[in-house]
């Protein structure tokens, strides 16, 4: 036995896996991004919770919500764990196989019978165990278990990911809510301005200091300017039932909680965006390709190891007796030992078939990763540039607003002073008005795409 147990050592221990042994690829880009020459970003390390930069209580809140009740992030979960169950399949294929039985049997053997055993009864009783051990010499069950491992870190990877889509989305439509909740409050403060307007035109018209086109006129933009304000209401309600269904709840369960509108948060400070090689640690989706990669090299080796064959060592080890007070001495004891082997000579061509394709899906998923590497250096590139450059929209719009109010203003004193007819100061206040709106929605999208550029950037998971 000992002799036995000492050649299989030597037998695994001497054994090596077939097929490549894995290693991640090497990369090669600029380390700095090529759009962060805007003086908004620096190449500081980024900060993972981004979100915490807007201190707003209560969009943390949706946060930490929807981390653990968005339906997405739980079936996510629910595959990491799958995946781990199937890599506990793997790995029990690499330990040895152990049954066990007990028995007891009782018979009578015939009165007609010319033996010494004729019409005895006799009790039977037997107890066994019995193992088979694959020696997985050349390391097919090693090659399946890492790759059934790799899967794991892929089903993590795939849970990050959907993690920081969540997260991203939660504070995308919150934003976007209460950017339409301030073009409404704005809307209707000029709502009230116009219709104002329209009432005083109108005693000033019964003095003949008005004339009926301008009357008219002021009705008009009163009108259409109201007739915007439904439409955003209803933009307004279905960012609020995407936001509610991000924190698995109702579509109106938010409803209430979000009437009160709160300011979109001033954008000043310098954002930090790190530097291009921590994207391959942080972006997700990169992740994924590369535990897909790692598992599509593993698989090389599971198909490779198909071409030898396999070892197996069986034992029997167990207990009989014709009493039950018998059954467990010395004397009552039986074993066996043997070993066997299995290959499948006839099926090589289907064998090497199976580990060409296995090598093309390894080229495929090696594209793959590469190819995620490029697609995030472009999103954050793009995310980058689109926000620099609302950013800078931004800012002449509040410069413009400035202007447009200072004309509203130098068109009323004209009115006053006659020089001037009301038309000139109605066009003003409506471009005030759309500047005004304009500025809303330049403001929210500012804060819309520094929300995707820290998802670009692959932060908060």
């Amino acid at each position: 036995m000992k002799k036995t147990a000492i050649i299989i050592s030597a037998l695994i221990l001497s054994g090596c896996a077939v097929g490549p042994d894995y290693k991640s690829p090497s990369t090669s880009f600029e380390n700095k991004w090529f759009s962060s020459k805007s003086k908004q970003v620096s190449n500081a390390e980024i900060d993972v919770t981004w979100w915490k930069i807007f201190n707003d209580d209560l969009l943390n809140k949706y946060i930490e919500q929807s981390k653990l009740n968005n339906k997405d992030v739980k079936t996510a979960l629910i595959n990491i764990n799958k995946s781990r169950s199937l890599s506990q399949i793997s790995l029990s294929s690499t330990l040895p196989e152990i049954n066990a039985d007990a028995g007891f049997d009782r018979s009578k053997f015939s009165n007609s019978n010319s033996s010494n055993n004729s019409g005895n009864i006799r009790n039977l009783y037997d107890v066994n165990f019995d193992a088979s051990w694959e020696l997985d010499i050349f390391g097919g069950n090693r090659r399946h278990l890492e790759a059934a491992d790799a899967r794991i870190g892929q089903a993590i990877a795939s849970y990050d990911n959907v993690m920081l889509s969540t997260l991203s989305d939660v504070a995308r439509n919150y934003y976007e809510a209460r950017g339409y909740q301030k073009r409404i409050k704005i809307l209707q403060k000029n709502v009230n301005l116009l219709k104002q307007t329209h009432s005083l035109l109108k005693k000033r018209a019964k003095l003949g200091e008005a004339s009926e086109f301008d009357l008219v006129r002021a009705f008009g933009e009163y009108q259409a300017t109201q007739a915007r304000i439904p439409n955003i209401r209803a933009e307004l309600d279905a960012s609020i039932f995407k936001l509610s269904i991000l924190l698995g709840l109702p579509p109106e369960a938010l409803l209430v909680e979000m009437n009160d509108s709160k300011p979109l948060p001033i954008i000043t400070n310098i954002i930090p965006i790190g530097m291009r090689a921590d994207i391959l640690r942080r972006r997700p989706d990169i992740k994924i390709a590369e535990r897909k990669l790692a598992a599509s090299s593993a698989d090389i080796g599971v198909e490779i190891a198909e071409l030898f064959p396999k070892f197996f060592i069986t034992g029997d080890l167990g207990s009989q007796a014709k009493n039950f007070a018998d059954l467990f001495t010395s004397s009552a004891g039986v074993w066996s030992l043997g070993s066997n082997l299995t290959w499948s000579i006839f099926n090589s061509f289907n064998t090497k078939a199976n580990i060409n394709i296995a090598k093309s899906d390894n080229k495929i998923a090696l594209l793959e990763y590469e190819k995620s590497i490029l697609e995030a250096l472009r999103d954050v590139e793009t995310s980058l540039t689109m926000y620099g450059r609302e950013y800078e929209t931004r800012d002449r719009l509040k410069k413009s607003l400035k202007s447009r109010k200072k004309a509203v203003n130098i068109a009323k004193q004209l009115l006053e002073a006659g020089e001037t007819d009301y038309l000139t100061v109605l066009d003003s206040q409506r471009e005030f008005i759309n500047g005004e709106e304009s500025l809303v929605i330049s403001e929210t999208n500012t804060v819309i795409k520094l929300i995707a550029l820290y998802a670009a950037l692959g932060g908060g998971w």
